[in-house]
């Protein structure tokens, strides 16, 4: 049975009243009404194919239709509100097998509500209305829903459910436009995909999915932007591209193979990405004032990229598992960034460029890598690794740098490089690296003024190479083992304006343990060294090859003390004729102290100047000492204990005053 009913504005009371149609099977509706406050009513049920179309034209339209089928194919609805109707209403009720509804509204005060319940849900809304609400809820297997609204007031709300049917699942595509726009897609079931295109003031979206291959993508422009995914199951995938005022990002991934990139560019940002799965991997992308981004990883092969400008910067990178790797490129004013990794073959690296910087690396694992290159004002490195054959890289260029780097494991290598303004005081740029295992490397080059430096290292073949120009600069190193070698050279350059740079630094160096070398190179004024090595076998310097201190300036003071057996040490103040230095007096007032304990130990020490003052104290069997003074003033103190021992003192100029005390107690 068919009815069809075609009225005029004023020709029946169904124009006014309504037309109220209920069917058997198979059913066929069509309504076509075109006047003023139409209301159509058509319901069908029973066991066979529904079918329903309502064409309203005119000013508050209202349209109803329900239909339920389960025996065959498809029920189908189509409503059609245009005319550019006003006070528009549509609801649609499909229940059995093949559904498929169409809902087309245009005007103002609209309402669509699609409730589907069965096998082949279809579902397509397009409204353009003021105060519209789309609302689709679809139950049962192969549900899709597109939704098209644009105007104000808007609020798309989607269900989609596959249930058990085994076929492939949800998919609800949402475009919006307006203002105080809201969407809501909830998926539950296999294969789920999600996208939303939301441009409007006030927006706002809201994603859940739960179940196999969930797929979403959220491009939201406009003020006040807010965004949510919640992705469940396995083959997660959220893409969301951001712009405007107070955009917010929340994307929280649970399962196999997810992967998120948020890319969103605007005032007031705030990324927070949470993944909880195998093979998670993150890209932030944010620009912006007042922009924070916290990304947190735990599973099997984390991977973070973040890169961050703006004003108020703030990065937090957590990930615990195997093979991660972080990435961050953060610039801006009040930048900080932390980045905790746990698990094997961890490697980071960060390039963070702004003022008051702030950086903290920790690495617990195996095969850690972390480079770090901080510029700006303010900046505060800090980086711990704890595992084997861990490596970090630190370059910073600030005013008030601080690198600190402790590594635990076998085969560290630590490299910090710090350059800032070399003038006394510029700068309080201080390195500090802690080194425990074996054959750990460090290399310490730092232009600043005012710059303190600190290695500690604790393992056999251990290697410390510091290198600093700058004046009021202090340099530290401790090692504690077996063959470990230490090198300080503090402004050893070659052009003229050197010793007017250079002045009132000290360099200490600490060596326990056996076969330690150590060198020591001093370029300036007033400058003081102080060796210590305790042990045997010990080196400062070589005899006939590199010195263990070399002081060349005025009013250097060198001390040495060795305790053990078989120890050498080389010392040489002065100017020795292959270094270039604008000074008045190249070498005047040095002072050279030399303490040895132990048997065959050696000691060669060698002034060049003025007013030259050396002593050297040796206390063992079988010592040699050579001290060789070239200038006037010049005072040597030898005290050799004990028996076998052997002294040469050679002096050279005025007023020269030599004294060797041997076998003494």
């Amino acid at each position: 049975m068919k009815k069809t009913i075609k009225t005029g504005v004023s020709l029946l009371a169904l124009s006014l009243a309504g037309a109220a149609l209920a069917q058997g099977v198979p059913n066929t509706s069509n309504v076509e009404q075109t006047g003023t406050g139409e209301v159509a009513e058509v319901m069908q049920g029973g066991s066979g194919t529904n079918t329903s179309d309502i064409d309203q034209d005119g000013t508050g339209n209202t349209a109803t239709v329900t239909q339920a089928s389960t025996a065959g194919d498809a029920n189908s609805s189509t409503v059609l509100q245009t005319g550019t109707a006003s006070g528009n209403t549509a609801t649609v009720d499909q229940s059995g097998e093949g559904n498929s509804s169409g809902v087309t509204q245009e005007g103002e005060d609209s309402d669509v509500e699609v409730l589907q319940d069965g096998t082949d849900n279809t579902s397509t809304v397009e409204q353009n209305a003021f105060e519209a609400l789309t609302t689709v809820v679809q139950t049962g297997n192969a549900n899709t829903s597109d939704v098209t609204q644009t105007g104000d007031g808007a609020t798309i709300f989607v269900d989609q459910n596959n249930g058990d049917g085994m076929l492939a699942g949800n998919s609800s595509i949402v475009t919006q436009s307006g203002d105080d726009a809201i969407t809501n897609v909830s998926q539950d079931g296999q294969s789920n995909s999600s996208t939303v295109n939301q441009t409007g003031t006030d927006a706002f979206t809201a994603v859940g999915q739960s179940g196999d291959g969930n797929i979403s993508l959220v491009n939201q422009s406009g003020t006040g932007s807010d965004a949510l995914v919640d992705q469940t199951g396995t083959g997660n995938n959220s893409t969301i591209g951001q712009t405007g005022v107070g955009s917010v990002t929340d994307v929280i991934q649970n399962g196999n193979g997810n992967n998120s990139t948020v890319t969103q560019s605007g005032s007031l940002s705030q990324t927070i990405v949470d993944q909880d799965g195998t093979s998670l991997s993150s890209t932030v992308t944010q620009s912006g004032s007042g922009a924070i981004t916290d990304v947190v990883q735990t599973g099997f092969g984390s991977q973070s990229f973040v890169n961050q400008s703006g004003l108020g910067s703030d990065t937090t990178v957590n990930q615990s598992g195997q093979a991660n790797s972080s990435g961050i490129t953060q610039s801006g004013i009040g930048a900080v960034a932390v980045i905790t990794q746990d698990g094997t073959a961890n490697s980071s690296s960060a390039f963070e460029t702004g003022a008051a910087s702030d950086l903290a690396v920790t690495q617990l694992g195996t095969s850690n890598v972390s480079v770090v290159t901080q510029n700006g004002i303010g900046s505060v490195v800090d980086i711990f690794q704890d595992g084997t054959s861990n490596n970090s890289l630190v370059t910073g260029t600030a005013l008030g740098s601080t690198a600190d780097v402790s590594q635990t494991g076998t085969g560290n290598s630590s490299t910090v490089f710090q350059s800032n303004a070399l003038l006394t005081n510029a700068t309080a740029a201080n390195v500090d690296v802690i080194q425990n295992g074996t054959t750990n490397v460090s290399t310490v080059s730092q232009l600043a003024g005012g710059a303190d430096v600190l290695v500690n290292q604790s393992g056999t073949d251990n290697f410390s190479d510091v290198v600093g120009i700058a004046n009021n600069s202090d340099a530290t190193v401790f090692q504690t083992g077996v063959g470990n070698r230490s090198e300080i050279d503090q402004n050893a350059v070659t052009f003229p304006i050197a010793a007017a740079l250079n002045e009132n630094q000290n360099a200490s160096v600490t060596q326990t343990g056996d076969g330690n070398t150590q060198r020591l190179n001093q370029f300036g004024r007033n400058q003081v060294a102080n060796i210590t090595q305790i042990g045997d076998g010990n080196i400062s310097g070589a005899p006939g090859s590199a010195a263990g201190i070399m002081q060349v300036g005025e009013n250097n003071e060198a001390n040495l003390r060795q305790e053990g057996d078989g120890n050498t040490s080389t010392i040489r103040q002065g100017n020795n004729g292959n270094q270039t230095i604008i000074t008045g007096a190249s070498s005047n007032e040095n002072l050279a102290n030399v303490t040895q304990s132990g048997d065959q130990g050696t000691s060669s020490l060698t002034q060049n100047g003025d007013f030259n003052e050396a002593t050297l104290n040796q206390d063992g069997l079988l010592n040699e000492s050579t001290i060789s003074q070239l200038g006037n003033g010049n005072i040597a103190n030898v005290t050799q204990g004990a028996t076998d021992n052997s002294s040469i003192v050679s002096q050279t100029g005025n007023g020269h005053n030599a004294t060797v005390f041997q076998n003494q107690p």
